[in-house]
């Protein structure tokens, strides 16, 4: 990695989310066969522990926020984004750029946010919902998601400028608009409102899939009906218990620090052009 994808990554990734990648990584591929699985419930339902399961149980990755923010420097993967959301991607423009990747699984945002043209590219794929108490997901998402999409957007500016100075380009900052923009809805932003958001998106899951090809799952029930469903057998090693909310929260203090110290540089840099400037006597 250089140095200019290490300062970017700094401010976008999360140091535990680089952990996970890496242990979630398996060791076979998927051969190109598209998705298996397509995981439509709402962050922070247990889909870090679901993408760590469904990476020992499938033949390829699971795409999840964390690969998307991995991928943060990647113009194609905001090509392809753009596409999604401005509804002109195509059913091979979306098989192809999973299966090129290979990746067998998809869960979390933006993937959820766009999840039936990801079914209509991938028919035979099954889906599965994770479900969570609908007042301790929204305590959830309310400290560890919907302050640092906050945060991010409020210096989004500042961040373009880093962006232009490492790349000349700033498609990272529309990348990170696109990830957290179901958290800047304005339901969001009230408990009352938050809930009845996650009652009417497991509603609509449920009145759109066959319930022949759908798991209602919460991810405490361990591997038992996450391998019923996908018809394969039960690993002998635990069920994985991945918690980011910790994490993601540190993060927030760390972006802060950086935002700090962009400003610091950016008030020396005028001082020492004034200095430079102000007419000698």
């Amino acid at each position: 990695m250089g140095l200019k994808e290490w300062c970017v990554g700094q401010i976008t990734l999360p140091s535990n989310f680089k952990q996970i990648l890496n242990s979630t990584s398996p060791a076979t591929e998927n051969a190109g066969g598209g998705l298996d699985v397509v995981c439509v419930g709402l962050s922070r339902t247990g889909t870090s522990s679901l993408k760590a399961a469904l990476s020992i149980i499938l033949p390829g990755k699971t795409f999840h926020a964390m690969d998307f923010l991995n991928g943060i420097n990647d113009e194609e993967s905001h090509v392809f984004w753009k596409s999604l959301e401005d509804k002109s991607a195509t059913k091979d423009d979306i098989f192809k750029f999973f299966s090129s990747r290979n990746y067998s699984a998809v869960c979390d945002v933006p993937c959820l946010i766009y999840w039936r043209d990801i079914v209509r590219a991938h028919p035979h794929a099954k889906i599965i919902l994770t479900v969570r108490d609908p007042s301790q997901w929204f305590k959830s998402i309310n400290k560890a998601l919907i302050p640092i999409a906050t945060q991010i957007m409020r210096w989004s500016w500042m961040l373009k400028l880093i962006c232009y100075v490492f790349y000349r380009k700033c498609f990272q900052i529309d990348l990170l608009r696109i990830l957290f923009k179901q958290f800047q809805l304005k339901e969001f932003q009230q408990e009352s409102t938050a809930v009845q958001f996650y009652h009417e998106w497991n509603k609509t899951i449920l009145a759109e899939v066959p319930s022949t090809n759908l798991l209602v799952f919460d991810v405490r029930n361990g591997w038992g009906p996450l391998c019923e469903f996908l018809d394969c057998p039960e690993p002998t090693e635990p069920f994985p218990r991945l918690n980011d909310a910790a994490a993601l929260v540190k993060h927030q203090r760390y972006v802060s620090f950086l935002v700090s110290l962009a400003f610091f540089g950016l008030f020396v840099m005028v001082c020492l052009l004034v200095w430079q400037l102000w007419p000698r006597v």
